[in-house]
């Protein structure tokens, strides 16, 4: 009998301070672990396996809540939000973006050119300034909801901290109640005779015992879990934070920065073409000058020999002379020639007159009696 009472004695639970603070209970909590430990009856097994499901929906809750926290998708939209933003920065090009020519005088086509390219710049600016304020302005919606979000997970952060507490009380009360109980089993196992009875109250009272035992451990790793979950939140807590202080940044900082250094390229650009237009400027002065300079001397030349030159050249007076006596003697040959030619008509003229006259004078009957005297 007394071995009996030394192992009861030994199955007992006390709420000593030491034991509740291992649950994360404070020594004001002992009240509310035996008013719950009063819900376990041995009679009742359903009180064995609703013991703590209260707790254990809530848990389930909380659970689900911050594995949709884990898994929202507005960090990634803010993410690629991020990267858009970068990417459009990025395309903005400072360089020359146009080539075109007017076709004013002289320096024209260069000014030209530089209006041109500035303008381009400022339009290409204007519309890359303009899309990067619409995805901050996204973004500094995604950063308010974030910022909700956090407040939503510092609740949840408080209600897992009751939980965790509830949980300890449960803990604290299965294991109150479970020492009873097997000082009860204990006491009915000395008692139990030879009666079935008895026999089968201490069976399913042992039945309550193993059952309350299990539900107890399911707690403790409840709690366990709870415990996980704090650090789980506040880093959740964090990256958010640090998510909305780099949302704040881009504002403030980066994108002011952006705007600044596309102002000091626009000036620097402008100060280059000024330095280009005054090079050429004094370019295109050297060339005219340079022309200028050429034409003076060639006309200068040109009228000095003009002013020197003959009226007629000798030249052309030897041409002139030759020619003329070239004239003269053509001609004289060709009356020469005309002389002969009529002298040589007159005599083929008269060659041809006698023989007329010839033939004209001749008398037909001589020349017939001529012929038959002949014959």
């Amino acid at each position: 009998m007394t071995n009996d009472l030394q192992t009861a004695s030994s199955d007992s639970y006390e709420l000593s301070i030491t034991a509740l603070q291992e649950l994360g209970l404070k020594e004001s909590d002992a009240g509310d672990v035996r008013q719950v430990a009063q819900k376990i009856q041995p009679s009742n097994p359903a009180s064995v396996s609703e013991f703590g499901r209260d707790v254990a929906e809530h848990t389930s809750r909380y659970a689900d809540s911050l594995l949709d926290q884990v898994r929202n998708r507005d960090l990634d939209e803010a993410g690629a939000k991020l990267s858009q933003v970068v990417s459009i920065a990025r395309a903005l090009n400072m360089g020359p973006l146009s080539d075109k020519r007017s076709r004013l005088p002289v320096v024209g086509p260069l000014i030209d050119k530089f209006r041109l390219r500035t303008s381009n710049l400022m339009g290409q600016f204007d519309t890359t300034r303009s899309q990067i304020e619409a995805l901050i302005n996204e973004v500094g919606t995604t950063q308010s909801n974030i910022q909700q979000r956090n407040a939503g997970l510092e609740d949840m952060f408080a209600s897992v901290l009751d939980e965790h507490r509830l949980l300890g009380i449960h803990i604290a009360a299965g294991r109150l109640r479970l020492g009873e109980l097997r000082v009860l089993a204990q006491q009915q196992r000395s008692d139990i005779g030879n009666d079935p009875a008895r026999m089968q109250a201490l069976s399913d009272l042992e039945a309550v015992i193993a059952n309350l035992d299990k539900r107890i451990g399911d707690l403790v790793a409840m709690q366990h879990s709870a415990m996980q979950s704090l650090p789980a939140i506040r880093m959740i807590q964090s990256a958010n934070i640090m998510l909305v202080d780099k949302f704040h940044t881009i504002r403030e900082i980066t994108v002011p920065a952006w705007k600044r250094q596309f102002m000091l390229s626009l000036a620097l650009n402008e100060q280059k073409n000024a330095v280009e237009l005054a090079a050429h400027i004094d370019n295109t002065t050297n060339d005219l000058l340079r022309r200028e300079a050429a034409l003076l001397h060639r006309n200068s030349v040109e009228a000095a020999k003009a002013n020197q030159r003959l009226v007629i050249d000798v030249d052309t007076l030897k041409e002139v002379q030759n020619t003329l006596i070239k004239t003269v003697e053509d001609v004289l040959k060709i009356q020469k020639d005309g002389v002969e030619q009529r002298k040589n008509a007159e005599k083929q003229i008269e060659t041809m007159r006698n023989d007329l006259r010839a033939r004209l004078t001749r008398n037909p009957r001589k020349e017939k009696l001529a012929s038959e005297v002949t014959i």
